[in-house]
């Protein structure tokens, strides 16, 4: 019923999608929309990573595990509003490293994560990002032009070794014995 439905409609609009290929976007565009709508407004940025209002963080130090939340916009431990790198200072004392030492529980998950696991994975799928079509053409202009540039200079060369030939074999730089004279 549903697939007539849509049968139809794709024939109406004038789409060249088949039904099947719209049902994944369709599912996609559902996807998409449910992890933008569940995206909270408020957080905490700590370098490339976001951390949602209500996510827990903890480090464990000399035997004791340390808890702060981000509420709103800020990470709060103790009662103040720190930085990661503050309360690892003030939980396990200087040279600790906040990105190793910190772990991190989400809003809505159930395992908590190292927050040097999850800053590599978020520059590992950052990386894994195609280029926009804008930056496509940049690159693709460069390459353009670095052929051209190349092209251009294996010209002049070839040129140039061309020129040198054919001077070296002007009268001025003939031997006198290896001019033929002309026989009439």
């Amino acid at each position: 019923m549903v697939l007539k439905e849509l049968r139809g409609y794709l024939r109406e609009s004038g789409s060249t999608l088949s039904p099947g290929e719209a049902l994944i976007k369709a599912v996609q565009l559902w996807i998409a929309q449910g992890r933008a709508d569940a995206i909270p407004a408020k957080g905490y940025q700590w370098k490339q990573l976001f951390l949602p209002d209500g996510t827990r963080i903890r480090l464990r130090a000399f035997g004791v595990w340390h808890n702060a939340t981000i509420v709103d916009d800020k990470l709060i431990y103790k009662g103040k509003a720190i930085s990661p790198h503050q309360m690892a200072r003030q939980a396990a004392g200087d040279g600790r490293n906040a990105w190793r030492e910190i772990w991190i529980l989400m809003p809505g998950q159930k395992r908590w994560a190292n927050a040097a696991i999850l800053r590599a994975q978020l520059s590992k799928q950052f990386a894994a990002v195609p280029p926009t079509p804008e930056e496509s053409m940049k690159i693709a202009a460069k390459a353009m032009s670095d052929a051209l540039s190349t092209a251009l200079t294996l010209v002049a060369h070839a040129n140039d070794q061309a020129r040198n030939t054919l001077e070296r074999r002007l009268p001025k730089y003939r031997r006198a014995w290896d001019v033929l004279e002309d026989v009439d």
